[in-house]
């Protein structure tokens, strides 16, 4: 799709660009919850459905879009030298043409394109990614499956008179799994906020923006596991 969209050229929005991330990322985000995730979706389809767990699902892709919005503008700022802070409320779809065609070029259409950007003058603007939602949605699965999870295993705690004990380690797990993608990138882009400070230290924002959710997602989904170990081991012991 990198060379059909450098055909298309800058024409707003790219057709190219445009297709070929949501194709990529509907795709990726299929089978990571028909595979390897398929027990959390299922559960998380239960979860969501509560108040505590729909709640948690608006709370943390609210604050993750928020949060990687900014990152990413700060990111296109730098790259393409001018940012999408307007003059005037704007939400819009846009993107941006990686020349010349490349295997390079392909990777960064799929990271970047297309952006979904709203802004709010005079500070407020932000660039969402296909990306940037695809593993905002995973990470909300497993964090909504593992809340539901570990409030069923506090329930079993109460009605089988066990240690609260069994719930701190899950819990913990969840806090630090979800904390660990969203407190970095909150305070990089609430501490350094302008493009034009970010010479020397845009790798920071790139390593942020790229490495933290992949690692949420892989803490998430083993403490994901360790709660279904003792959620199974409760319900043994108690002949349930």
């Amino acid at each position: 799709m990198s060379y059909f969209g450098f055909l298309w050229g800058d024409v707003q929005p790219n057709p190219g660009e445009l297709l070929g991330s949501v194709l990529f990322w509907y795709g990726v985000i299929y089978l990571l919850l028909t595979f390897p995730f398929h027990k959390a979706f299922s559960g998380f389809l239960n979860h969501v459905r509560t108040p505590l767990g729909a709640s948690v699902f608006a709370g943390y892709l609210a604050i993750h879009l928020f949060l990687y919005g900014f990152l990413l503008e700060v990111i296109l700022a730098s790259m393409f030298g001018n940012s999408y802070l307007a003059v005037s409320p704007a939400f819009f779809a846009a993107t941006n043409v990686f020349s010349p065609p490349s295997i390079t070029s392909a990777m960064l259409d799929l990271a970047y394109n297309p952006s979904i950007v709203l802004a709010i003058p005079p500070v407020f603007s932000a660039a969402l990614s296909f990306y940037a939602i695809s593993v905002a949605l995973v990470i909300a699965v497993l964090v909504v499956t593992s809340v539901g999870e570990t409030r069923e295993i506090s329930d079993l705690c109460t009605k089988g008179k066990k240690a609260r004990s069994f719930v701190l380690l899950p819990a913990l797990g969840v806090v630090f799994g979800a904390s660990c993608c969203l407190s970095v990138a909150g305070l990089v882009s609430l501490v350094v906020p302008s493009a034009a400070e970010l010479t020397s230290v845009l790798w920071v924002y790139f390593a942020i923006y790229f490495l933290l959710p992949s690692l949420a997602i892989v803490l998430l989904y083993l403490n994901l596991r360790s709660i279904e170990m003792i959620s199974r081991s409760l319900r043994s012991a108690m002949g349930s």
